[in-house]
């Protein structure tokens, strides 16, 4: 939302859970309040959260979200990832490599954002 272009590159050595947004979505504005409870309370262990979303500057920003927020207008860098529709996330692990499959609706974000990463293996 500054304007400027992220390198995915940079969360290289962190955990990075990318999720998929869309701030006209009916699903995304549900699980809203309870994002927004994770970042306040994001477990310990957890991966860090980049929101890659479509819409305006503005309608990502009345939002409030506390992570990152990258703007995909033409949801290129979602559909790169796998994803076709909103809200769904992946799992980059330390290497920046994909760390498990595409997660589809609020639970299935919840669960990749929350699940124990002492037991988890990479493409799980």
């Amino acid at each position: 939302l500054t304007g400027k272009t992220v390198d995915l590159a940079e969360y290289k050595g962190r955990e990075t859970a990318l999720l998929f947004w869309n701030p006209g979505c009916g699903f995304c504005q549900r699980m809203k309040d309870d994002l927004k409870a994770w970042e306040e309370a994001r477990p310990e262990g957890a991966p860090e959260l980049v929101v890659v979303s479509t819409g305006t500057k503005e309608a990502n920003e009345a939002f409030g979200l506390t992570s990152p927020v990258l703007l995909d207008h033409g949801f290129t860098v979602a559909s790169r990832f796998g994803a076709n529709g909103t809200p769904m996330a992946v799992l980059l692990d330390k290497d920046g490599k994909v760390a498990s499959p595409v997660a589809a609706g609020a639970p299935g974000v919840f669960d990749l954002l929350n699940r124990d990463r002492s037991t988890a293996t990479a493409g799980a």
